[in-house]
């Protein structure tokens, strides 16, 4: 199900805009995983990021899981830069240490610093959905704008990880805080 909303939802190959929410929270996190599967396939991690050339990217959301199955349903069987694509529940900092990805959802908003700090220096995508998450060094937030999902990106915090984000990427981001790697 997660596949068709992404496909509705995508022009292209990236989402351009999120059909409008409903009440259902569950409609918000399915968008959201879709989302998910798509930005990760528009980001560039260094080539040291991975101990091996077919190793997964894990993607993690960190504590309590807001997505159930829809994060694994969106990400079945996918690949992002021709790697395939591994979904992980951590519940403590020290399982962060697997992770390319991490969702911070809005319920963590105490512990996103630490989540940061674990991650600083690390070739890391930090996602969150906290109204402070990339003033707080986060790189993408998820927002509620007008009754659909969108994101907006900090680009400083992408190139501190050692990120490239891919320009279509930007195009489609609501607001771009913060400058590229130069």
């Amino acid at each position: 199900m997660a596949r068709k909303v992404a496909a509705v939802a995508l022009s292209g190959a990236l989402l351009l805009s999120a059909p409008r929410l409903s009440a259902q929270r569950g409609l918000e996190y399915e968008v959201k995983a879709a989302y998910l599967y798509n930005i990760v396939n528009f980001v560039t991690w260094p080539r040291d990021a991975f101990p091996g050339a077919n190793d997964p990217l894990d993607v993690c959301v960190f504590g309590a899981d807001p997505f159930g199955r829809l994060l694994d349903s969106a990400m079945q069987n996918g690949t992002a830069n021709k790697r395939p694509v591994q979904v992980r529940r951590v519940a403590d900092i020290a399982g962060l240490a697997m992770c390319e990805v991490i969702f911070v959802p809005g319920g963590n908003t105490d512990r996103i610093d630490q989540v940061l700090r674990a991650t600083a220096q690390r070739p890391m995508l930090t996602i969150g959905e906290s109204p402070d998450f990339l003033r707080r060094g986060g790189t993408i937030a998820f927002v509620i704008d007008g009754g659909r999902v969108r994101f907006d990106v900090n680009r400083s915090a992408a190139a501190a990880h050692g990120l490239t984000l891919s320009s279509r990427l930007l195009q489609v981001a609501r607001t771009l805080i913060g400058k590229a790697a130069e």
